[in-house]
């Protein structure tokens, strides 16, 4: 059985497909799973490596949230 896409349906807001910038990075990816924040050891410190910084060039601070399509500065 085939479902039918709905026509009328909205699109998916651009916020649901999130996924940070190539230059974001957290101690975490090199050790475990990527920034999950269930995560109890979890350091939740990210740095771009951009800027080598806690903030990335655009002057506003990283983070898994922050660092996404709407920044001037972001690379998928």
């Amino acid at each position: 059985m085939q479902h039918k896409k709905e026509e009328n349906a909205p699109p998916a807001p651009a916020s649901a497909f999130k996924s940070p910038c190539r230059h974001l990075r957290s101690k975490e990816m090199y050790y475990q799973s990527y920034g999950t924040p269930e995560d109890e050891f979890s350091s939740g410190v990210y740095w771009c490596t951009k800027t080598q910084e806690n903030f990335g060039p655009d002057g506003q601070s990283c983070g898994q949230g922050e660092c996404c399509g709407e920044r001037p500065c972001y690379v998928s």
